[in-house]
């Protein structure tokens, strides 16, 4: 979903270097003292001119601040360490909250500007590793571009060897700036999807959102909404599949996570070349509805404190205004949930993703984890009673997975997701399985 406590460490412009020298480090320190004192402007004068583009005051601004009502009050800074490669140096801040710590990397040019920002949890484990069901030989993937508009975003066609028109799976990210794998840590959800269903005959395409590729520009925008996060774009990968010579004769299915599956429906509306949907972890609810949920399973990890109640009821108030429509249209960003415009919320309030469903043609797969505290066993039942009466229709719960849809026991936890883990395999095999049997 949009840019929650699960994800809201994992962003920004990670530069995979490494480095060393006192004197950034002393320069990284600063740079926190920074952050502590809220001084966000000064901060981003740090920045470099690409890295200025990319990331602003108000980012780190929503990002810094939110982190004590996931994690605890920040305690201070514990260890500083650093790395070179070739020209650049990377400085490694342990920053200490309440209930978990988090890396502040910071990545140095030879100027002495940062070129690189990350915030990671100290107990991510491992980096990405193309899952055991991956058969490289079965498939070949290819750099595309969709066009949509203006926008030109970057992505990937992956297609099956020697397989004339395979199905084609358009896959849709969750919420927020996703890259076409859908990155989150050392987890590649979209990537394993893709990987692993070109393995069984079936084709995909993903791309890079919108929101991660023009986020500067769409910031400034007074006016989006789902659409422009997502629909447009989904619909010009539809138009592209059916231009390319080896997928114009392909059965195109959307597959969507997330916030991606609850708009997924909105897409099959717009267009017929859509044969088939699958729903990973879609919520069936209003996102409104889902937040107190999330936030109080989140703050249950540990005892609630006066802080966290006051987060709740602060997030209530938030709600109320998305709830009346005369007051949302002139509320101020900041005072609704999530730090999403207005617009955003008008945009979601117009759209129910249970009535467009009911009223499609196409056959719908419904996915979801039973561990997923993001989205619930609830509107996974919700689905299956509303959608059901059409035989086409499926529905399959995972007892083990979570909202990434990789394998665990006990309760889900943001810090889950940051261990290195794959997309289940049954999960890819049933997906495989339901899209073969689709009649065109």
């Amino acid at each position: 979903m949009i840019k929650k406590a699960t994800y809201v460490f994992l962003f920004l412009f990670a530069v995979p270097f490494l480095s060393s020298a006192q004197n950034r480090q002393e320069k990284a320190k600063y740079f926190l003292q920074q952050l502590e004192r809220e001084q966000f402007d000064s901060c981003v004068a740090n920045f470099d001119t690409l890295l200025s583009n990319k990331v602003s005051a108000e980012m780190l601004n929503k990002i810094w601040i939110s982190f004590p009502q996931y994690f605890g009050d920040y305690k201070g800074v514990l260890e500083v360490s650093s790395e070179m490669k070739d020209t650049l140096e990377r400085v490694k801040l342990l920053c200490v909250f309440e209930r978990m710590k988090i890396h502040l990397n910071l990545v140095y040019s030879p100027q002495d500007k940062i070129v690189g920002i990350t915030f990671v949890p100290a107990g991510s484990t491992g980096t990405y590793k193309l899952p055991a069901y991956a058969k490289l030989s079965a498939f070949s993937e290819q750099k595309v571009i969709v066009k949509s508009g203006k926008y030109n975003l970057p992505g990937v066609l992956c297609l099956p060897n020697h397989v004339l028109n395979p199905p084609v799976a358009i896959l849709l990210a969750g919420s927020g700036p996703n890259d076409k794998d859908e990155t989150i840590g050392p987890n590649k959800i979209l990537k394993d999807l893709a990987v692993g269903l070109a393995s069984l005959g079936v084709g995909s395409l993903r791309y890079d959102k919108r929101t991660l590729v023009y986020g500067e520009e769409l910031k400034k925008s007074t006016n989006i909404g789902i659409q422009e996060e997502v629909i447009e774009d989904a619909l010009s990968a539809v138009k592209l599949l059916s231009t390319l010579p080896e997928t114009k004769a392909s059965k195109l299915i959307v597959i969507g996570h997330s916030l991606g599956g609850m708009c997924a429906p909105l897409v099959a509306a717009k267009s017929s070349k859509v044969k088939g949907l699958v729903l990973m972890g879609a919520n069936a609810r209003p996102l409104e509805d889902l937040l107190p949920e999330q936030f109080e399973y989140l703050f249950s990890l540990d005892s609630l404190d006066a802080e966290e109640k006051q987060s709740l009821l602060d997030l209530n108030r938030q709600i109320k205004r998305v709830k009346n429509p005369a007051q949302l249209k002139t509320s101020p960003t900041d005072s609704l949930p999530l730090g999403l415009p207005s617009s955003y919320w008008q945009s979601l309030n117009k759209y129910n993703q249970l009535t467009t469903a009911k009223k499609l043609k196409q056959a719908i797969l419904v996915l979801q984890g039973k561990r997923d505290y993001q989205v619930l066993m609830k509107d996974f039942e919700i689905w299956k009673n509303e959608l059901q009466s059409s035989d086409k229709n499926k529905f399959i719960a995972y007892e083990k997975l979570n909202h990434l849809f990789t394998s665990g026991e006990g309760k889900s936890t943001p810090a889950e997701y940051q261990k290195q883990g794959n997309l289940e395999e049954q999960v890819i095999r049933d997906i495989a399985e339901w899209i073969l049997s689709i009649q065109k």
